[in-house]
């Protein structure tokens, strides 16, 4: 059966996923940040196809240009099979209706298009919630209807840090995080966590209404995906089906359609 090499280059982390026909054979993990300057780029591609030397074909996923261009050059000038990067360009599951069609991130494009395969008969809600957060909708006819961009959750704490004078530079954890902060610190992680999470439940369900009541469908599918997914959906009250490899595997989803 055919193995391939799938990358998702995010804004703050890369992955690599290695698949014989759909079962996942192996995956790599590293901070986006660390393959920007070039060497680790060519040591991690060395060290997969060391441990997969049957590797035909490959998909590049990037939302970071200088990391995908330097991905791509690599896989081309080793694989003997067909390297595809993800863009709009491509043969896709759904009709594109977005202007430009070339600036909707790949990203969102693999996420649309495993949406598509996995529900065809549905609407699709696809939830990105990572560094940035994104929805991107999905009729039951395959129409891309439209999306909306929000800050996520570490862009919130880092404008709170850098545009005032006192506020600190914090994280959100993995810990529950109270309704009520009673430190500076607290207040700032309760109300970057729960605007969040109230956010995007609101927003859903504001799409989910506008699809029934006036687009007439008759099932709304919500997939969520991305870094913080499983940490806002553990409180939302009505959470979106969650794999943290959707975009990995829409990106194969767009890799076998186009080889």
């Amino acid at each position: 059966m055919m193995v391939v090499l799938i990358i998702e280059i995010g804004n703050s982390v890369t992955d690599c996923a290695v698949f014989e026909g759909e079962r996942c054979l192996a995956t790599y993990t590293i901070q986006t940040e660390k393959l920007k300057g070039g060497k680790k780029v060519l040591d991690l591609t060395r060290r997969i196809f060391n441990n997969h030397p049957s590797i035909l074909h490959a998909a590049v996923c990037s939302v970071v240009p200088s990391v995908g261009e330097q991905f791509l050059h690599i896989l081309a000038n080793t694989l003997s099979g067909k390297v595809v990067e993800i863009n709009s360009t491509l043969s896709l599951p759904f009709a594109l209706d977005y202007d430009p069609p070339h600036t909707l991130g790949a990203d969102r494009l693999a996420l649309c298009s495993l949406s598509c395969r996995s529900w065809p008969d549905r609407a699709i809600i696809a939830l990105d919630i990572g560094t940035a957060i994104t929805f991107d909708v999905v009729s039951s006819r395959g129409v891309y209807l439209g999306g909306m961009i929000l800050p996520g959750l570490d862009l919130m704490t880092a404008v709170l840090h850098d545009r005032t004078a006192k506020l600190p530079l914090i994280e959100i954890t993995e810990e529950p995080i109270p309704l009520l902060g009673k430190s500076t610190a607290d207040c700032m992680q309760s109300g970057v966590f729960w605007g969040c999470v109230k956010q995007i439940e609101g927003l859903l369900t504001r799409v989910h209404h506008f699809l029934i009541d006036e687009l007439q469908e008759n099932a709304v599918k919500i997939i969520g995906t991305g870094g913080n997914s499983r940490l806002v959906a553990s409180v939302m009250e009505n959470p979106p089906v969650i794999d943290e490899r959707a975009v990995l595997k829409g990106a194969k989803v767009l890799l076998d359609m186009n080889l």
